[in-house]
């Protein structure tokens, strides 16, 4: 069951209560260079972004930052490290949260733009990183009471608009900052493994950290950090809320990963039904509900695909077509693909539960 935590808004979304787990992703290219960050952001929201969060390095960058906003509808976070004048300036600007560092803004200059947060109703981000974080003892007890005393801090001031993140490069120290502030606090949490870098062990680090997190019922907000466009990590974000049965995006396919007994081409199969779906879940949304099974041979194949929605089974230069556990046909692979993507119209169409 998820973690009970307070109900922030951020923009036109809200962040924690009973809101929906949310995506969130960070532009890389300078806020300052407008005509690479507006194309960026839009790709990111093409991608399933529903919030972005960009750098704030100097006063050129505030430009960028309003440039976004009049040209990209969801929330968008202003990064902040260091100057509380620039943290002032985004909340001016239109940011609809702020991102600071108590690691490396004075506790003065945190109150200055807590004041100002306060007056405009703006949340604010407690992000607190491994990497500039005062060390006394464990780290993940240094980091969880860097943010229990900022988050003192903005209590005093009557300030509650707060999300919490505690990120590392490591799985294992950013599951034990976070289980240990959850324990401790009812703000919602930003979940994310930092400086994950790319490849296999970078995405195995992000879907694991966040992942096992998000089983135990905590988090509220999610951001995939790596060395790789921004879109990828909006795809990865959304790929593990739908692998946790949190979300649903798109369509569930089940398909096997082929061995000798295969005897049809089970690849192009499958590059033909992910096409045809995504071309049919343009027109119908509810698409996104749908479990497909595309299995190659008699082993597991008919089983899965009686545990799927719809789904097909290969056999010899053919495929067997199931519906729930109803055997609709078999037919020749040149057709299957057509058949299938009719069935799955046909489920779409006649007002069954997965319409949306």
């Amino acid at each position: 069951m998820r973690r009970k935590t307070r109900k922030i808004r951020v923009g036109n979304i809200y962040i924690g209560g009973d809101a929906p787990v949310s995506v969130q992703g960070m532009t890389k290219c300078s806020t300052a260079d407008i005509k690479s960050l507006i194309p960026e952001a839009k790709r990111m929201v093409r991608a399933g972004a529903e919030i972005i969060r960009v750098s704030i390095l100097d006063e050129e960058d505030i430009s960028g930052l309003k440039a976004i906003k009049e040209n990209i509808s969801i929330p968008m976070v202003a990064d902040i490290h260091y100057h509380k004048k620039l943290a002032i300036l985004a909340m001016e600007s239109g940011a609809d949260k702020i991102r600071i560092n108590p690691g490396n803004i004075k506790e003065k200059e945190i109150k200055e733009i807590v004041k100002v947060a306060k007056e405009k109703d703006i949340a604010i981000r407690i992000g607190v990183n491994s990497g500039s974080v005062k060390i006394k003892g464990a780290l993940s007890d240094s980091m969880v009471d860097s943010a229990l005393n900022t988050i003192k801090l903005f209590e005093d001031m009557d300030f509650y608009n707060i999300v919490i993140s505690l990120k590392t490069p490591s799985v294992e120290e950013t599951t034990t900052c976070y289980r240990k502030i959850s324990q401790l606090v009812d703000y919602p949490l930003h979940l994310g493994v930092t400086e994950a870098g790319r490849g296999y062990l970078a995405l195995s680090k992000s879907v694991l950290g966040i992942g096992v997190l998000l089983l135990e019922g905590i988090g509220d907000t999610i951001r995939v950090s790596l060395t790789e466009p921004s879109h990828k990590e909006i795809e990865l974000g959304r790929s593990i809320l739908q692998a946790l049965g949190i979300r649903r995006f798109f369509p569930e396919i089940i398909s096997c990963p082929t061995c000798g007994r295969v005897q049809v081409n089970l690849k192009g199969v499958l590059d033909r039904v992910e096409k045809g779906l995504k071309e049919m879940g343009r027109k119908y949304p509810g698409i996104k509900n749908l479990k497909i099974a595309v299995m190659g041979c008699s082993v597991n194949g008919p089983g899965e695909a009686r545990q799927a929605d719809i789904g097909i089974a290969g056999g010899k230069e053919k495929f067997v077509l199931f519906r729930k556990s109803i055997i609709i046909g078999s037919y020749p692979e040149k057709i299957i693909v057509e058949k299938l993507l009719t069935e799955v119209k046909k489920i779409l169409t006649k007002g069954e539960k997965w319409k949306n």
